[in-house]
């Protein structure tokens, strides 16, 4: 029974609201109003988008095979990591893209901290077609820590009124023309005409910290990429200023590349600066040995000692190329040992003066860099006290110990190839009786002096590559296609206002309906009470 009176109960409430159609006729006529305010008022929005190549900057080392002569050859010998062979990580770079401090940049760049209301609309900011331009010095934006509102009116006469609204604080200031300097606790704001107004004229302007409007903005600006392995990057910004949404993507490429190459070459001075040192340091050792070898000559009147010794040297050619091979990445890693050890450059870089031609993904040194940049970041756009700070300092004192382990491994078993092939070499000289012994001191000494100049070049091209990597502008981010709008626009949508409309279609008869029925139904037990 039970069942069959909520069955009666919902058809009989069925019943009493299609007898009230007329109601819902109505209230259709009614929500079509704001149905049709929201199209024709809600300005056109469109998608601007921009795709950019993101690209690794390893371009440091020769691809070349090994030489005396050829430093490159001898640094792909090596099979350390090095400073550029890092991969590149999308999540990473959109990370960088989407930070406060660089949106803040593409901010400041933009104006995009003041905002212009355009008038009798409701929050639209205008950015094309602005008449006033309200300015502040770097300093003051800098310091700037909350928003502050100027309401503007000019009457018929050009006379300038501004309201000014700061933490609840107000302020009037009368101007009989502009320019004009508002001076307020916040700072002295200038307001100017971009261009000349026709008169009467009213307009809100609003000035907020940058950061403030980057933090927005990281929320609308949209990634997407092309698949996994794809370095192809998708940005994405909607807006009804279409202006203004390509200017904001372009922009944000342009200081998205400025601060990779700005970071790209501090690094880059600071290996100059360890290869100057290193450089002359070199040259000393190849200068004494040039030294001792002319008075060696000098001494046992050996002034045509090419000539006696070239029978023998052609037979100990092949040894001796690979001992100098040899013996110059033992110096090499020795000065590298020489830096890693040194207090002054616990946090520095390790320069790429072991890396190969290509770049080892994944080793030590690779992984150790890595981890110094990301803690280098964190130190600009983070306070001291950043608990990522500390993070990544542990993980930096961690990785050193194992790049020093690698660098030790990589010179024992380059010591134990070298000692094999001196082995070798003993055996050839053993059997050249009729060598003399000073033949084979003066072997000793050129050996030296060609280890000395092979080390020299290494240096030396290093540091040309270097510098050249300072001077070439070469784009972190390439931009495939420049900020453009798409054809269709994304608002206003007319699924939201078919919604809107079928809401209230629905929602006010009901409501009114349900209210009305309650409310007879207690002034008749009201009634009834008395």
């Amino acid at each position: 029974m039970e069942k069959d009176n909520e069955n009666i109960s919902l058809k009989k409430i069925i019943i009493y609201y299609i007898n009230h159609w007329r109601l819902f006729a109505l209230a259709a006529v009614i929500s079509l109003v704001p149905a049709l305010l929201y199209l024709f008022l809600t300005p056109k929005t469109y998608d601007i988008m921009t795709k950019i190549e993101l690209r690794d900057n390893n371009n440091m080392a020769s691809s070349s095979g090994f030489n005396i002569g050829d430093a490159s050859g001898l640094m792909k010998s090596f099979g350390l990591g090095g400073i550029s062979s890092g991969t590149l990580n999308i999540d990473d770079e959109e990370a960088k893209l989407t930070s406060n401090s660089l949106l803040k940049q593409m901010v400041l760049q933009l104006g995009l901290d003041v905002t212009y209301y355009k008038p009798y609309a409701f929050d639209y900011k205008l950015y094309e077609d602005i008449p006033f331009l309200l300015t502040t010095d770097l300093e003051t934006k800098e310091q700037f820590d909350c928003s502050v509102k100027f309401q503007v009116k000019i009457d018929e006469k050009g006379a300038v009124t501004v309201k000014t609204k700061a933490r609840k604080k107000k302020n009037t200031f009368h101007f009989e023309s502009l320019p004009a300097i508002i001076s307020l606790p916040q700072g002295d704001f200038v307001l100017s005409y971009r261009e000349k107004p026709e008169y009467p004229l009213s307009m809100d302007i609003k000035i907020q910290p940058a950061g403030w409007v980057a933090e927005t903005l990281a929320e609308d600006i949209l990634f997407d990429t092309y698949s996994e392995n794809s370095n192809v990057l998708e940005i994405s910004y909607s807006d009804y200023e279409r202006q203004r949404g390509k200017d904001m993507l372009n922009t944000l490429v342009s200081v998205y590349n400025h601060q990779e190459d700005s970071v790209k070459r501090v690094e880059s001075e600071k290996s100059i600066s360890f290869l100057d040192g290193r450089i002359q340091s070199v040259m000393s050792d190849l200068s004494d040995i040039e030294m001792k070898i002319e008075t060696y000559k000098l001494q046992h009147k050996m002034t045509d000692i090419e000539y006696d010794v070239q029978f023998y040297v052609e037979q100990l050619k092949e040894l001796e190329t690979n001992i100098i091979e040899l013996e110059a990445k033992v110096h090499v890693i020795d000065l590298m040992v020489e830096y890693i050890q040194d207090p002054e450059n616990k946090y520095n870089l390790l320069p790429s003066l072991l890396s190969s031609g290509e770049g080892e993904k994944g080793g030590p040194i690779t992984t150790y860099n890595e981890a110094l940049l990301e803690r280098a970041k964190l130190l600009q756009s983070s306070k001291k006290d950043n608990p990522l700070i500390n993070q990544a300092t542990e993980q930096v004192d961690k990785l050193r110990n194992s790049v020093y382990l690698s660098i030790e491994n990589t010179k024992k078993g380059i010591l134990l190839t070298l000692e094999d092939l001196k082995r070798k070499e003993d055996v050839i000289i053993a059997k050249m009786g009729t060598v003399p012994t000073l033949e084979r001191s003066y072997i000793d000494f050129k050996r030296q002096q060609e280890i000395s100049q092979a080390v020299y070049l290494i240096l030396l091209q290093q540091r040309e590559d270097l510098a050249l990597s300072i001077g070439e502008k070469k784009e972190r981010a390439r931009i495939i296609e420049s900020a453009y709008v798409k054809q269709i626009p994304v608002g206003p949508r007319k699924l939201y206002a078919a919604i809107i409309m079928m809401l209230l279609t629905v929602c006010l008869p009901v409501l009114y309906l349900f209210a009305k029925t309650h409310i007879e139904e207690l002034i008749v037990e009201y009634k009834k009470s008395k």
